[in-house]
């Protein structure tokens, strides 16, 4: 029990994104995406034209709620502390290739998870690769 004492606001936010995945999904989003960042880009990426798949060409509004979300939290907790990081340009290409994996190999456990809740068979052998 002192795990879920400990961990509750960890624990919360986790069943409220599960809640408004759910939602999501209900209401529009593919049912194997629910709040996916990487298939949110990929959709966005084909909306300004960079690929031709026409399913997925439209300018997700979660995007923008996940950034202006974070952004308004950090002011209001008083924890904003703008830093640049070491090494940008390995930082750009690191995250360029994770959101690759993500979205071509289903290198997301969570992107795995999704497709699968959401009926895509497919979905089992990444599992596996990725156990």
């Amino acid at each position: 029990m002192g795990f879920f004492k400990k961990h509750w606001k960890i624990i919360s936010c986790g069943i409220f994104a599960g809640i408004v995945a759910t939602i999501l999904q209900k209401f529009g989003n593919p049912a194997n995406m629910g709040i996916c960042v990487a298939c949110c880009e990929w959709d966005i990426a084909g909306a300004l034209g960079l690929h031709r798949a026409a399913l997925v060409q439209y300018i997700r509004p979660e995007i923008l709620a996940f950034v202006l979300g974070s952004f308004v939290s950090s002011l209001a907790f008083k924890e904003f502390k703008p830093r640049g990081g070491s090494l940008p340009l390995v930082r750009f290409f690191v995250g360029f290739f994770a959101m690759m994996g993500a979205l071509v190999f289903l290198g997301s456990p969570w992107r795995v998870l999704l497709r699968l809740a959401g009926g895509d068979w497919n979905a089992i052998a990444a599992f596996g690769g990725l156990l």
